[in-house]
């Protein structure tokens, strides 16, 4: 976590150069999202930053997955509900939320999403075992990106 006191946006009282526009679509694409607006409607200003999918979901790691569930097997994929970094160890006591073989609840949290200096659990969609985990510790991941596989009881 960072100690930053500067906001994660910037004060947008100006457009920004090219070449930072260029990082916020490569940022964007990273995470997974297709847009970004900016406004400051007391200058004037309003930036929208939008990026094509250069790949389908089923192929890009960051796009969220079309299927709920991998059929032939019968797991259910656990899915982000937002962007961030993804953490799947505890922080306070660096072991994991939920390793292959673990036993999890429905609503139970089986990784975090940190952005800045929030974090937000994510849940287990279903009570189940631990069969798969797809994501990377601290990959900037985006919404519906899936994470983890868990085989229902």
């Amino acid at each position: 976590m960072s100690n930053r006191s500067e906001p994660l946006v910037p004060h947008f009282d100006r457009l920004p150069e090219p070449e930072q526009i260029g990082q916020m679509a490569t940022w964007l694409a990273q995470a997974g999202l297709e847009s970004l607006e900016l406004c400051n409607e007391a200058a004037g200003l309003k930036l929208r930053v939008r990026v094509e999918r250069a790949a389908p979901a089923a192929t890009c790691p960051h796009a969220p997955p079309a299927a709920q569930s991998d059929v032939t097997a019968g797991w259910v994929a656990v899915k982000t509900p937002y962007f961030g970094h993804l953490c799947l160890t505890h922080p306070q006591r660096e072991s994991a939320f939920a390793p292959v073989g673990a036993k999890v609840a429905q609503g139970d949290t089986v990784a975090l999403l940190t952005l800045d200096r929030m974090q937000l659990p994510v849940p287990a969609p279903v009570a189940g075992t631990v069969v798969e985990v797809t994501g990377q510790a601290g990959a900037l991941v985006g919404y519906g990106t899936v994470i983890m596989q868990i085989q229902p009881d």
